[in-house]
């Protein structure tokens, strides 16, 4: 994780104040979920050797289910394109 740029840190408040994940910058706040990360990762790779894998995102309104989907997503794209 790099510097965190003045365009990135208004982004990410500006987003936040508005109720909607980031479009950049998610590194600079997504703390604490490696693990969970690591895990949905390891499903898409067995679903890649046509394998299945099935997982539930149980949460509250505000919980943060969208911004986990999303840094899944963003994290699963950027090391495939690695």
């Amino acid at each position: 994780m790099g510097k965190l740029k003045s365009r990135e840190r208004d982004a990410i408040i500006q987003s936040l104040s508005a109720g909607v994940v980031p479009k950049i910058g998610l590194e600079h706040i997504q703390v604490g979920r490696k693990n969970e990360i690591n895990a949905f990762l390891s499903d898409l790779d067995r679903m890649n050797d046509n394998g299945a894998a099935i997982r539930f995102v149980i949460g509250r309104y505000g919980s943060g289910k969208s911004f986990f989907s999303i840094c899944v997503v963003r994290s699963h794209l950027k090391r495939s394109l690695s």
